[in-house]
């Protein structure tokens, strides 16, 4: 758990400093993001994908390479077991990874179980999945017949031969030019006219057209025509996305030695693609910074090694604070949501807490997770100052009331004496029925009765 702090410079005249700062607690995992990276031939964007993660500590690439009909080329595996049989047919096997690359494979590669594994990888497990251009790839590769179309940010065309080493040009679309993964540059501007100045790609792959959920960041220009280099889409509880090309490797041999670009894309490609896979125990809380009040509601999903809710999971939640601070607290089920899990506690001390939620069945571990908070206290009257009109609209119409703006202030007394809002109630009378009139008449009758006995009148 890492603090990090933001602030910002004083403006002149500015009365309210103490809100110029900020303080977050950002979770650092040790464990890298482990991707599977499937390949039907040796070719140089294998290579150079794996040589740009070489230098990235948070990602780690398993690989399998068909280097004949029957044999496989393993790299970065866990122990020698790992892929022995190929690609993976159990989800136990499959899911145990954040992310999957598919290069130049047909789709008749993956038998009907696996194509199955795999929509649940993504769907289910919410995983990452990237597939690449290449001479079995794509439509050439059988897949717009296949049961895994759908998992395509493109319609894919129907014909083949779509993959052509011909050079293509890039450039970033607008979505491309604000979003993280191909920022090569911090400068907007700079960074759109990088990607235009990129050496050109090597071959190029028709892609088809994008579906209506999908993001293209990256077009493709050959001869006058444009189509999608780089696509994205959300499919469940995760994502996909096509790269139509193998031919990325020349944005690092046609570049200077010190350039970063093509490093640097795959890198953040990547870990777009994998960062946010859950594990099997994803903990969470309405907000990590609690200001003025110590209140704590961390909810807790848990899931088998298939992904399945685990309703009979026992979760606890073992919470660090300041002063040496040691907590052990129990999550209880949460109703009518099997597999979700939750508590509440209260964190008496100003200060960073970190919760760490594991999950046991029986006497296994099922995985684990971090979260942190902080309790900050003398903060929140200090934050949100301005005027939330929105909200002060809405309420006065719900209670009938009237919002008034700064120029009709000079209205205000006028208007509200006849307000029925709130518990205010107008009650109009006749005069002659109230009783107080009648005591009155009475006391001026009685007064002038006794004033003429007085004086002899009567």
């Amino acid at each position: 758990m890492k603090s990090i702090g933001f602030s910002l410079e004083l403006l002149p005249g500015e009365e309210n400093t103490l809100n110029n700062g900020v303080t977050r607690l950002v979770d650092v995992s040790a464990e890298p993001r482990r991707i599977l990276y499937v390949e039907g031939e040796p070719r140089w964007e294998f290579k150079f994908i794996r040589r740009a993660e070489a230098e990235d500590k948070g990602i780690q690439i398993v690989s399998m390479l068909r280097t004949t009909e029957n044999k496989i080329y393993r790299q970065g595996i866990a122990d020698p077991g790992e892929l022995a049989d190929g690609f993976p047919s159990k989800a136990e096997d499959l899911f145990k990874y954040q992310a999957i690359i598919i290069g130049s494979v047909e789709a008749q590669y993956f038998t009907p179980v696996q194509q199955e594994l795999l929509r649940e990888f993504v769907d289910k497990r919410g995983g990452g999945l990237l597939f690449l251009g290449g001479r079995s790839s794509l439509s050439d590769g059988g897949w717009p017949s296949s049961s895994l179309a759908d998992l395509f940010p493109t319609f894919l065309p129907a014909e083949k031969g779509t993959f052509h080493r011909e050079p293509a040009t890039v450039q970033l679309t607008a979505a491309g030019a604000e979003s993280p993964i191909t920022r090569l540059l911090d400068d907007r501007a700079l960074n759109v006219e990088r990607w235009r100045k990129l050496p050109y790609l090597g071959d190029y792959q028709d892609p088809g057209s994008p579906k209506p959920g999908a993001t293209v960041l990256a077009q493709m220009m050959i001869a006058g025509r444009t189509m999608p280099l780089l696509a994205t889409q959300s499919y469940g509880r995760g994502k996909t996305a096509v790269l139509a090309t193998s031919g990325t490797w020349r944005w690092q041999m046609s570049s200077a030695l010190d350039d970063p670009s093509h490093d640097l894309f795959w890198q953040q490609l990547l870990r777009w693609l994998a960062a946010e896979s859950p594990g099997q125990v994803v903990a969470a809380m309405p907000q990590q910074t609690l200001m003025d009040e110590g209140h704590v509601k961390l909810t807790a999903v848990v899931r088998d090694k298939e992904f399945t809710p685990a309703a009979d999971a026992h979760v606890t939640a073992h919470v660090i604070g300041p002063d040496g601070l040691s907590a052990m607290v129990d999550l209880t089920p949460a109703p009518n949501t099997p597999g979700s899990f939750e508590m509440e506690w209260t964190a008496e001390k100003p200060g960073s807490y970190l919760a760490e939620v594991t999950a046991n069945k029986g006497s296994s571990e099922m995985g684990k997770d971090v979260i942190s908070f902080r309790r900050e206290d003398g903060v929140a009257e200090n934050f949100h100052t301005g005027q939330n009109r929105e909200l002060l609209e809405k309420l006065s119409d719900e209670t009938g009331g009237r919002y008034w703006t700064e120029d009709e202030i000079a209205r205000l007394p006028k208007e509200i004496s006849y307000s029925e809002a709130g518990i205010s109630v107008r009650d109009t009378k006749e005069l002659w029925d109230m009783p107080v009139v009648f005591l009155v008449l009475l006391g001026l009758m009685s007064a002038d009765w006794l004033l003429r006995r007085k004086w002899g009148v009567v």
